[in-house]
């Protein structure tokens, strides 16, 4: 690989916040300094100027500069600082002590400034310093004293170790020794995920000032060995199928939205620090991490948002979305080898560019699929995986957000305007107990898995098949997703229920109300909804550009309720109490016209099969015909015959000159204890290999 451009190492952003966990920590102590050979002190001294350069932006004014010297106790201690609390997660009041000197060491660094070099400020800073690493306080969530602590304290540090080395030299040490104590310690040392490149990061910092080469190689070798494909069905990381997975404790969990930009911009760090010097990364690693970007990153984000399955805890967290434009940028400006698809990336998050097909991430069973104009998943859970988690106060409504979430996006804003104060038993797509109980909260996972291994979906790049059995509280369905070109249908069968207390309902959609809401009865005739909900039957219901076909037998209600201060649109069916073989079927067009959807005539698609043994749907204009079969089985399809399956698999089967194409996957994942599935079309019969992502074959 060419030598990255160091040019742009001087473009380094400053750090994006962490996010913790919980378990407890050891009680911890200074840690040791390492040895300290003979450096390669040019590239070293490169490095350390790349990192002052990129940690001074922000200076305060000088008025601030005054207030924080005043509030500096003869201790060392800030006065609106509160240090005595041990409650879990106090440690986020504690680091406003490491906030206030990195402010102050800005000041004192920054060329030209009132404070530039100022003894006064710096016999404050270095005051505050020894109290902080004399006090070396902990926390009942290890993240703070392990990561959070450590990494604030790394840009006061970096940026005055110069004159602390000349003026302060045992102090120097302890503040070297306080960064890289996580490293001493192994099982913190071993982290994967982004923890692991947040631990990398003052540790690295740590090695640079020191000069110490061989502790920055090993450093180095740590950031290489976490840019890779995780391999353990619980390993954190870029997954084999480019999703991002961390917390996996009860099961692998999607997490790009927060933990994966973290990892990211950990990676993106020590790229940008060591460009052009001999300790870059090996180029395998970069082309890895660059298809990350392309395969894993493009596929989440729409419209300046990430999808709301990719955001574990932190659903109600400021959006996230924008800091990925800035990362793909960050990678791009490097120069590496795939810079004009990353630029590509880049249009695409901007606007100017769409990505269009469909992408199935076999490891957490979820599937994106984007049409001309919008955005639609499906997130299932198995055995194997976990919905969106709940933690430190965070997302303790978060039970049925893996219980096949379907949100469709056409603006973009469609869902977190309306998050805080949502129905969380009424999330789109999923089918579950609508009681007065409060929900369990999936603290880390918990709780958070399917109830079956049958899970997941096959894609072909442009159209998909998704599906689970799902089974929680006392209730089981079948769910299968049918995404074809420019619309989708959605099939529940089997829906058993042994709550008599409780009716059982599926949500289609639950949305921000914006604008007015259409509905046509079996007729056709449309006029708009009045009030707060439907007084007689519908059959179609059209509403910011998103167009709804209910099949006859599926009987579906509107409302409109208020969030906040904002009004939702929820679309659902009721499906009773103790409701045993109940079913739903429906048709969704995103990014379509009022006039447009309720002018269609004609079939799109027929739905050739809703039973708890196979679920099936043909596209009319392409003989496309996709099939979720839960048990051998077989189904008759217009120009392709009896269309077969001698076990459990998702299938697409598509007609090509005379031959006919067909992709299967295995809905039991790496679990899987079949080898192929036997696959018969119009008396035609061949065994297709299962492997992970699908596999295809001719007839």
């Amino acid at each position: 690989m060419k030598k990255l451009c160091m040019a742009a190492a001087a473009a380094v952003l400053a750090l994006l916040p962490s996010f913790g966990t919980e378990v407890r920590a050891e009680t911890v102590s200074a840690g040791i300094s390492a040895p300290a050979p003979k450096p390669n002190k040019g590239e070293m001294r490169t490095i350390k100027k790349r990192m002052h350069r990129s940690f001074l932006p922000g200076k305060p004014s000088d008025a601030v500069v005054a207030e924080l010297m005043k509030e500096i106790g003869t201790d060392g201690s800030f006065s609106d600082v509160d240090y005595s609390s041990e409650e879990f997660n106090s440690g986020g009041e504690k680091r406003k002590h490491l906030a206030n000197l990195a402010k102050l060491a800005r000041a004192y660094e920054t060329p030209g400034g009132t404070y530039y070099k100022n003894r006064d400020l710096y016999n404050a800073i270095a005051s505050a310093l020894a109290y902080w690493v004399e006090n070396n306080y902990e926390d009942p969530n290890w993240w703070h004293r392990i990561i959070g602590f450590p990494k604030d304290m790394m840009v006061t540090v970096v940026l005055l170790n110069d004159d602390m080395k000349r003026y302060d030299k045992e102090l120097y040490r302890k503040c070297t020794d306080y960064l890289l104590y996580s490293w001493s310690v192994p099982k913190q040392r071993a982290q994967e995920g982004a923890n692991g490149t947040d631990i990398c990061k003052f540790t690295f910092a740590a090695a640079v000032i020191t000069e110490n080469e061989t502790l920055l190689r090993e450093v180095i070798e740590k950031v290489n060995s976490l840019v890779k494909i995780a391999a353990g069905d619980r390993e954190e990381g870029i997954q084999p199928d480019y999703s991002f997975a961390q917390h996996n404790g009860s099961g692998r969990q999607l997490y790009l939205g927060t933990y994966g930009r973290e990892y990211i911009d950990g990676v993106l760090y020590f790229m940008e620090f060591v460009a052009g010097t001999s300790f870059e990364l090996a180029p395998e690693k970069v082309a890895l991490f660059e298809e990350f970007f392309l395969e894993g990153v493009a596929w989440g984000w729409y419209k300046n948002e990430m999808d709301l399955n990719q955001c574990g805890r932190g659903l109600l967290r400021d959006n996230t979305g924008p800091s990925f434009v800035v990362l793909t940028q960050r990678l791009a400006a490097l120069g590496t080898p795939r810079k004009e698809a990353l630029e590509g990336v880049i249009a695409m998050m901007k606007g100017s560019r769409e990505l269009n097909g469909n992408k199935m991430y076999w490891r957490m069973d979820y599937m994106v699929h984007r049409p001309k104009g919008a955005m639609v998943v499906s997130r299932m859970t198995s055995t194997r995986t976990v919905g969106n988690e709940a933690g430190n106060g965070e997302g303790l409504d978060n039970y049925h957000t893996g219980d096949g979430a379907n949100y469709v996006k056409v603006h973009g804003n469609e869902y977190t305007p309306i998050l805080a104060g949502w129905n969380w038993k009424r999330i789109p797509g999923t089918t579950v107990i609508e009681d007065t109980r409060k929900m369990p909260a999936p603290m880390w996972g918990e709780g958070g898995a399917g109830g079956s291994d049958f899970a997941g979906g096959v894609s072909d790049g442009r159209n998909g098949v998704c599906g689970f059995i799902y089974a929680k509280d006392s209730l089981e369905a079948r769910k299968g997703w049918f995404y074809f070109d420019d619309y989708y249908v959605a099939l529940g069968a089997g829906i058993n229920s042994q709550r008599g207390d409780a009716p059982a309902k599926t949500t289609v959609n639950q949305t921000l109300l914006a604008g007015k809401v259409a509905l046509a009865d079996a007729s056709g005739a449309a006029s708009d909804l009045a009030g707060a909900g439907n007084t007689s039957p519908f059959s179609r219901l059209w509403h910011n550009d998103v167009g709804y076909r209910f099949e006859a037998g599926s009987v579906p209600a509107a409302e409109i309720y208020k969030s906040g201060k904002r009004d939702v649109l929820c679309i659902s069916f009721d499906h009773g109490t103790g409701r045993q073989g109940g079913s739903y079927a429906y048709a969704v067009y995103p990014a379509v016209s009022r006039g447009d959807f309720f002018g269609r005539t004609g079939e799109d698609y027929r739905v050739l099969a809703n039973t708890p043994q196979v679920q099936a749907v043909q596209d009319v204009r392409t003989g496309r015909t996709m099939a979720v079969f839960y048990e051998a089985g077989s189904v008759q399809a217009d120009g392709l015959g009896a269309l077969s399956a001698d076990k459990p698999c998702f299938l697409i089967a598509e007609g090509n000159g005379g031959a006919v194409k067909v992709t299967v996957a295995d809905p039991y994942g790496e679990k899987r204890t079949q080898e192929s599935v036997s696959v018969t079309v119009g008396g035609k019969s061949t065994a297709v290999p299962f492997r992970n992502g699908g596999s295809s074959a001719q007839l």
